[in-house]
């Protein structure tokens, strides 16, 4: 159950939180806007202008270009030709009857014995909708009537045959000059021309445009255009002295931050706030729901964020003209730091918000926000064991992979197939993935430093023989020692077994009892055989000496900066018991009469465990000495010893507060009962040598003698 996080704080964590935050916003939303803030000197000019002098990229980017694309659309679209129907049958239909009608009339015309020639001709320019040549009315009078026949034949045909193809607005002239070509040769030049010009005035469009089904191939034709991408490397030319500027290029100087202009600078540095508050704001939802011990370590959040700015700010490095330094950039690293540091899901957390933040600082660039974010992840799940360097070593090659997967795969959907470019891919991504896992090494070493906190490089050292403080413990309590070796390895398996922190445990078992260096001889396992220093005090002083390893041990720790958890074994180890041999030997010292003892002189100051660890500490130490102490080598009585212990201690309330459960508590025991068994087995009894053989040992010189071997004999 997560940490209940105070609604509540003391007005100056308020003030802290308000100006750290302040700071945190500010910096990082400067970072993002920051091409806005310091752009080049601004160029005015608008499009139809000349430049008057060559322009140069002040940065290297890739963006996409809205103009180029527009306009490759347009082209696109305006390429597709128009869109009709098939042709209408009922058009031709229309047209033979309008035809016969008018082959019928002109019958008549012809036929007509009372007009006049000028009176007939009159009368065949009155047909509605024909347009005839001036000579063509009376070449058609002047047919005989054979002749006409053949026309009258003729012309259906003709109007039949043409209009059965697609005849549309568009191409009335082309149909118009194919039809001498379609008259039978059968007939006389004179009846060709009365039968074109006859077919001419009948022939009608047949197929009309489809403007819904043109609008929708167009618009296919647009979709169809990926999108233009330009790229300028730092340095290029962007636009040639003496030349007009265009559209594009008023694009191209904008997205160089060479015009600006006179508002745009607020509205992007705005922008880059909200995005850094609506982060931020998420942030601190997430840590107060699940990390919410996290708000309280202020140390750790200013590094964790001044963390985050520096990798933020570094992201700059993507933007080099050089592909392969600037993919080489070891953003990664973050989150490896981060996961050392803390723990997964919140490395997982802030690792996406800077791969975010990056992507909005370099122009939006859905490529390197995947970069960053594929590669973050990649570390967090890629360090299983952070303590060992070859796991930072495999981290940085998995790293190493996953980047050049990503840039590969951009590099192929943006159709780049630059050779050069393909071929850098592999040792940018390699190299990113190694710089990761050497920054990231240096950066756990430097925070685990400053922040004091127990990262795995730091329990490595410190479980270090060579560490002044277990040198001191050594030479100057060597029983003492001895019991904290015994103690960590009996916690360390008893952690592995239930899920705890065991690393974490080992070591701080090992610094547990440093405490007891004020006074050694005073602990029963330092003291010489038949030398109790407690004989000549009273049962009070004594309780009072023993008492004090408690408290002069967290003195110690913190003299020596000792990770805080450290502390916390310290003082938790014993929690609020009682020495009770010296409390019962005041009480026997009272005949009894509990009145006359204050318990409290005989009780740990505390506080109860109040972790896991602390609790698996508390019984391994209590274990390990009452099994030492009564010299047992049977296993059902170690069994029962360590059972009372456990039992003892959840009756007094001892682990009320540490979160270990009655299952976690059976698994210690067993544990505990295999190891100590092990430890404490009954040995062989070996005979006696020989009085020749241990009178030769005895003559060896000393320098002979390998103190590690034993000799044996049968």
């Amino acid at each position: 159950m997560p940490i209940k996080f105070s609604v509540r704080l003391p007005t100056w964590r308020r003030v802290q939180w308000a100006v750290l935050g302040s700071i945190f916003i500010g910096t990082a939303s400067a970072l993002v806007a920051f091409t806005t803030l310091t752009p080049a000197e601004p160029i005015a000019l608008s499009v139809g202008q000349v430049v008057p002098y060559d322009v140069l990229a002040p940065i290297s980017i890739t963006y996409e270009s809205e103009v180029l694309t527009r306009l490759a659309r347009q082209a696109a679209a305006d390429a597709v030709r128009d869109v009709y129907d098939p042709p209408n049958p009922s058009v031709l239909r229309q047209q033979v009857q309008h035809a016969r009608r008018v082959l019928s009339y002109i019958e008549n015309v012809r036929a007509d014995p009372y007009s006049t020639l000028p009176q007939r001709i009159a009368d065949l320019r009155a047909i509605e909708g024909f347009t005839f040549s001036d000579d063509l009315p009376a070449t058609l009078l002047s047919l005989s009537d054979r002749e006409w026949r053949e026309v009258d034949s003729q012309v259906i045909a003709l109007l039949e045959r043409t209009m059965r193809d697609q005849i549309r607005e568009d191409n009335l002239a082309e149909v118009f000059a194919r039809l001498p070509n379609l008259v039978s040769f059968t007939v006389s030049e004179t009846q060709a021309a009365v039968i074109v010009g006859i077919v001419r005035n009948l022939i009608k469009p047949n197929a009309f445009l489809n403007e819904e089904r043109t609008r929708a191939a167009r618009r296919a034709a647009a979709d169809a255009v990926q999108p233009v991408t330009r790229n300028f490397l730092k340095g290029q030319l962007v636009v040639r002295s003496g030349t007009i500027v265009t559209e594009a290029d008023l694009e191209a100087l904008t997205k160089l931050k060479l015009i600006q202009p006179p508002d745009q600078r607020f509205r992007i540095l705005a922008g880059a706030a909200m995005a850094v508050v609506l982060i931020t704001a998420l942030g601190i939802a997430y840590a107060r729901r699940y990390h919410a011990d996290l708000l309280e370590n202020v140390p750790l959040l200013i590094f964790l964020g001044a963390l985050f700015l520096l990798f933020l700010g570094g992201a700059r490095l993507y933007m080099l003209p050089d592909y392969l330094i600037a993919r080489a950039y070891p953003i990664a690293a973050f989150a490896l730091i981060v996961v050392a540091l803390t723990e997964a899901r919140l490395a997982f957390a802030a690792s996406s918000a800077l791969a975010l933040l990056i992507g909005l600082t370099l122009n939006a660039s859905l490529e390197l926000t995947v970069l960053a974010g594929a590669s973050s992840v990649a570390a967090i799940l890629a360090l299983r064991r952070a303590e060992r360097l070859e796991s930072h070593f495999v981290a940085g090659l998995v790293i190493g992979g996953v980047n050049i997967v990503v840039g590969l795969l951009f590099n192929l959907l943006q159709n780049n197939t630059e050779s050069t470019r393909l071929l850098l891919t592999l040792p940018a991504g390699l190299l990113s993935g190694l710089l990761a896992a050497g920054v990231g090494l240096v950066g756990l070493y430097i925070g685990s430093s400053l922040l004091n906190v127990p990262s795995s490089i730091k329990l490595l050292a410190l479980s270090q023989p060579s560490q002044p403080l277990l040198q001191r413990l050594l030479r100057e309590a060597p029983g003492t020692y001895q019991h904290s070796l015994q103690v960590a390895n009996l916690a360390e398996l008893a952690a592995e077994r239930i899920g705890a922190n065991a690393q974490l445990l080992r070591v701080g078992a090992l610094y547990h009892d440093i405490g007891k260096l004020h006074a050694p001889l005073f602990f029963v396992e330092n003291q010489p055989e038949g030398v109790n220093p407690h004989e000549t005090l009273s049962p009070r002083d004594s309780a009072r000496i023993i008492i004090a390893h408690v408290i002069e041990g967290e003195k110690l720790a913190r003299r020596e900066r000792l990770p805080t958890i450290f502390i916390d074994f310290i003082r938790q180890h014993h929690g609020t018991t009682r020495t009770l041999y010296f409390y019962n030997k005041a009480l026997e010292a009272a005949k009894g009469d509990e009145s006359a003892v204050n318990p409290a002189h005989f009780t740990y100051p505390g506080p109860r465990p109040r972790s896991r660890e602390a609790a698996i500490l508390m019984l391994a130490d209590t274990s390990e000495s009452v099994v030492r102490s009564k010299r047992t080598r049977d296993k059902q009585e170690i069994a029962e010893i360590v059972k009372e212990i456990i039992n003892s201690r959840l009756a007094d309330g001892q682990l009320d507060e540490c979160g270990l459960t009655i299952n976690d508590l059976k698994v210690i025991q067993e544990v505990f009962v295999s190891s100590l068994q092990g430890v404490f087995h009954p040995r062989i009894t070996y005979p006696a040598l020989p009085p020749r053989e241990t009178q030769e040992i005895k003559a060896l010189p000393a320098a002979a003698l390998n103190p590690t071997e034993k000799r044996v004999t049968s």
